[in-house]
């Protein structure tokens, strides 16, 4: 008796577990494939995440390029953290050492944004880029990373890190 019911379990432990996976691989296969309202938002959310993060870095890029700190100081979040070879500033630091930025050229190689959530979207860069820092050349290539957030309707650089590339 006691092999019969072990012996029925078993069969109903496989049967359940074949159904199982079959549906969850099948599950997946068909959501992949169908034009499901969910997955369609999502793919819109993405690319309108990587055509607003495109444009905020190119605002940004275009305040550097103009020396304007005006268009800096409405681009920024009070609470900014800028960090990269030599440097680690906050709000307060980089108006104060904008003046010394001059950039005057920047080529970008490649560029990924990613949402982070629904108000937070990641920039990262590859550029190569032509710039004097107070009286030394830093020219040459970087990789970038901006995190930008709205608040209030207003998208504001939040954090930003530069690494050199050699």
């Amino acid at each position: 008796m006691r092999r019969l019911v072990f012996s029925v379990i078993h069969s109903v432990s496989i049967t359940v577990l074949a159904l199982g996976v079959s549906s969850v691989l099948c599950g997946c296969k068909h959501r992949e494939n169908s034009g499901s309202p969910i997955l369609s938002q999502a793919r819109e959310s993405d690319r309108d995440s990587t055509v607003e993060g495109a444009e905020l870095d190119r605002r940004l890029t275009d305040t550097y390029l103009r020396h304007d700190s005006t268009a800096l100081a409405d681009l920024v979040a009070p609470d900014y953290y800028g960090t990269g070879e030599g440097f680690e500033w906050d709000f307060a630091a980089l108006q104060r050492e904008f003046p010394k930025i001059h950039l005057s050229e920047l080529h970008l190689e490649r560029q990924r944004v990613k949402r982070l959530a629904p108000h937070l979207v990641l920039v990262n860069d590859f550029v190569t880029m032509r710039e004097i820092y107070g009286d030394q050349d830093i020219s040459g290539r970087y990789w970038s990373s901006d995190i930008w957030v709205q608040r209030n309707g207003r998208w504001l650089l939040l954090v930003e890190q530069e690494v050199p590339l050699k």
